[in-house]
C-alpha cells in the first residue's frame, strides 16, 4: 500500500509506502499499487488507551464487539482492558481467547484485593499488569508490590479513600454546597497519593499513578509516571451544574485551577500517559437522579476530536508532541513497534480530517461544544480497515 500526499503530524507532506505491515519508505512522488490519496488530510499515528472499560463493566461477547467497533472507529488501535469482571483463571483464558480473534489489541490488567485470587496464574495466562487501589489494607498493598516485583510486572494504582467522602458525588466546592450534593475532597486523593509514593518507593515497584486529577497531587509526583483522564484537561467542576450527570466521572471534575495546572502539566512533558477514561453506562444508569447516577462517560469515540479541538487546534501542543503521550508511551508501554510515523515501525495509522466539524450527542458531557476533526481512515498493521 501507499498513502499519498499526507501531512505527516499535519505539517511536512509526504508519501509512505507500507509492506508486510510495516512502513518501509517516506518520500516524495511514491509509485506503486494500492494507492490511498490522502491529499490535505493529517497523518498521525493510531492512539492507544491504557485506561479502557466495557460497558456497564460487564463482559459480554456483544460489549466486546461493540468496545471493538467503537475503538477502531475512534482512532484507537490498541487499549488496556481494566479488571472488573474478577475473572477466575479458566474464564480469563477464555477472555483472553476471545480478544486475540479482535482486530483491536486488547490487553488486560488483573486487580489485587483482599479477596483470595491466585494472581501469577492470571498472570502466566497473559495479563500484562496490576491493579490496586490505595486504600486497600496494608497487607493488600505488600501483597502487590510483591507480585509487581515478582513478576516484574508494572502496577497502576488508584489514589482515593473513599473514607473522607462518605456519599460524595461531585468535587467539593461551592457548587456542590448550592446543589445540596456530597462532596468529594482533595484530600482522600492528595493524602493517598503520598502515601502511595513512599510504598513505591520502598518496594522499588514500577508504579502508574492511576487518574491524577489535582494540582497538589501532580506536585507530589514530579518525575512519577502518571495517568491522566483527558476530561480533566478540558472540563471542570463547573459542568456538574444543572445537575448534569454527564459530568459525575471518577476521578470527579475538578476546579478550573486544577484544570489549567494539568494543563500546563502536559505541556511540560509531567504527564506520561492521556487517557479517555472510557467507562460507558446505560441510559438507564446514567438518566437518574445525580445521587444515584452511576459514574463514568462514554467518550472513546470522540478522543481523537477532543484531542484535536482542545489541545491541539488550541494550541496547548503540536501533533508531533501530543501524539508522543496518546500514542508512543501506551505503545512502548505494552511492547508495541508502533506508536510513531517512522521507517520499520508497525503501519498503525490514522488519516484526520482537522476541518471537520462534529456535533457531539445531546447527552455527551461536551453536547454544548464544537468539536474538529473527523477520523477518514485507520490502518491497523498496515491493513485498511472498514470503519
Amino acid at each position: 500500500m501507499i498513502i499519498k500526499n499526507a501531512k505527516i503530524y499535519g505539517e511536512e507532506l509526504l508519501d509512505l509506502r507500507i509492506e508486510g505491515g510495516k512502513i518501509v519508505e517516506m518520500g516524495e512522488n511514491l509509485r506503486g499499487e494500492g494507492v490511498l490519496d490522502v491529499e490535505g488530510l493529517t497523518l498521525l499515528p493510531s492512539f492507544v488507551d491504557l485506561c479502557v472499560n466495557l460497558k456497564n463493566d460487564k463482559f459480554s461477547l456483544s460489549h466486546l464487539d461493540l468496545l471493538e467497533k467503537e475503538c477502531l472507529k475512534g482512532g484507537i488501535g490498541a487499549i488496556l482492558l481494566r479488571d472488573k469482571m474478577r475473572f477466575d483463571e479458566e474464564a480469563f483464558a477464555l477472555f483472553l481467547q476471545n480478544c486475540a480473534q479482535k482486530k483491536l489489541r486488547i490487553f488486560s490488567s488483573i486487580k489485587v484485593d483482599s479477596k483470595p485470587r491466585n494472581i501469577a496464574t492470571l498472570m502466566r495466562e497473559g495479563a500484562v499488569a496490576l491493579e490496586l487501589e490505595s486504600a486497600q489494607d496494608a497487607n493488600t498493598l505488600k501483597m502487590a508490590m510483591h507480585y509487581a516485583l515478582m513478576k516484574k510486572a508494572p502496577i497502576f494504582v488508584r489514589c482515593y479513600d473513599e473514607g473522607f467522602d462518605d456519599g460524595g458525588v461531585m468535587n467539593d466546592c461551592a457548587l456542590s454546597f448550592e446543589l445540596g450534593l456530597g462532596g468529594m475532597s482533595g484530600v482522600a486523593e492528595s493524602s493517598e497519593v503520598a502515601k502511595m509514593k513512599e510504598v513505591a518507593e520502598f518496594y522499588k515497584g514500577a508504579v502508574v499513578y492511576d487518574g491524577i486529577s489535582l494540582e497538589k497531587s501532580l506536585s507530589l509526583l514530579d518525575g512519577e509516571s502518571v495517568l491522566v483522564g483527558i476530561h480533566h484537561l478540558i472540563k471542570d467542576e463547573s459542568a456538574c451544574a444543572g445537575f448534569n450527570t454527564s459530568a459525575k466521572l471518577m476521578p470527579p471534575l475538578r476546579s478550573s485551577g486544577d484544570r489549567n495546572f494539568l494543563q500546563e502539566a502536559l505541556k511540560r512533558g509531567k504527564i506520561r500517559f492521556l487517557s479517555a477514561m472510557h467507562s460507558p453506562k446505560s441510559v438507564a444508569l446514567k438518566d437518574l437522579a445525580f445521587d444515584e447516577a452511576a459514574f463514568g462517560i462514554h467518550s472513546i469515540c470522540e478522543y481523537v476530536s477532543l484531542c484535536a479541538t482542545f489541545l491541539v487546534r488550541s494550541g496547548l501542543l503540536s501533533w508531533r508532541e501530543l501524539c508522543e503521550i496518546t500514542s508512543f508511551n501506551g505503545a512502548h508501554f505494552l511492547g508495541l513497534d508502533s506508536g510513531r510515523i517512522e521507517l520499520g515501525r508497525e503501519a498503525n495509522l490514522i488519516v484526520l480530517d482537522e476541518g471537520a466539524r462534529l456535533r457531539p450527542y445531546p447527552s455527551c458531557l461536551y453536547a454544548g461544544d464544537e468539536l474538529f476533526g473527523k477520523l477518514k481512515f485507520h490502518i491497523l498493521r498496515g491493513e485498511l480497515l472498514k470503519l
